[in-house]
């Protein structure tokens, strides 16, 4: 049984400013977490981190069991401020 994935309308916005490429790249990552979201991610804190291939980026998602559901709560670049929060 598949997992539901919901995006964050911020991570939407933020994909939306990418190019084609940053994006389809993003896009076929956050269609694993369909199938096998443990696999797919690393536990990290609070949340699983979704590693983006070559790029910089990492999404952070959390898995709820209950709900079926994998929740895309953020996207950030590995070294931004931001993403260290990821963490905690």
């Amino acid at each position: 049984m598949a997992y539901n994935v919901l995006v964050a309308d911020s991570v939407i916005e933020f994909l939306d400013t990418l190019s084609k490429s940053e994006r389809d790249r993003i896009m076929k990552r956050l269609h694993l977490l369909e199938e096998r979201p443990h696999s797919a991610g690393e536990p990290r804190g609070k949340f699983w981190i979704l590693k983006v291939g070559r790029t910089d980026y990492r999404l952070a998602f959390r898995i709820v069991e209950e709900e079926h559901a994998v929740r895309v709560t953020a996207i950030e670049k590995r070294k931004s401020h931001r993403y260290k929060e990821f963490y905690q």
